[in-house]
């Protein structure tokens, strides 16, 4: 499992989950729900733990389909719509 440190209004949480598009999404609704775009909070970094075990068949890193089954273009696309900018490292 992946620890996830999550940091809201500086009550430190840790949450031992794995990463998954649900939980981005969740975590930028949450965002939004407790005003953080306004309190001028501007990115969702997805960093780590969305690759599949496996590259595709041109070698290229691939989103694991269980955890990201609309792909990292989506993810990317709802947290914009979200008024958050997605980062993909």
């Amino acid at each position: 499992m992946t620890a996830i440190l999550i940091k809201l209004l500086h009550n430190y949480t840790v949450v031992f989950i794995v990463a998954s598009e649900k939980l981005f999404k969740d975590m930028a609704d949450e965002m939004v729900r407790r005003g953080f775009r306004e309190a001028g909070y501007e990115y969702v970094i997805i960093d780590d733990c969305w690759l599949a075990k496996q590259r595709d068949a041109d070698g290229r890193l691939q989103p694991d389909p269980t955890r990201f089954p609309n792909g990292i273009r989506a993810l990317a696309d709802y947290v914009s719509i979200s008024s958050f900018r997605g980062l993909i490292d």
